[in-house]
């Protein structure tokens, strides 16, 4: 009698997760863009706020992920697009580039 097991790769949950939240950053940072751009500043400020936490909660988890190996290509390249995405990060990288202080 032969005994079949089941061997399960390793659980890849924190880099999806850190991919997914990057995503939903993006897309928070571009409809708060937009809600700008229609002079809705109430809306886009809470859009940008969500868009900071999501960034935040992304780079946690993709920090997870690389460190625990758990999903690392997608915890890195989560990682990586919660920091350059980030509101903040634009404001001060397109400021830069535009000779403002």
């Amino acid at each position: 009698m032969t005994i079949v097991r089941r061997v399960r790769g390793p659980r890849r949950w924190p880099g999806i997760v850190s991919g997914v939240l990057a995503l939903l950053m993006l897309a928070a940072t571009g409809i708060g863009i937009q809600l700008a751009a229609q002079a809705q500043l109430q809306l886009s400020t809470y859009c940008a706020y969500a868009a900071i936490a999501l960034s935040i909660a992304a780079l946690v988890f993709g920090l997870v992920a690389i460190v625990t190996r758990r999903g690392r290509g997608a915890g890195i390249a989560g990682a990586i697009v919660a920091v350059l995405g980030n509101p903040l990060v634009l404001l001060y990288g397109l400021s830069a580039l535009s000779g403002g202080s």
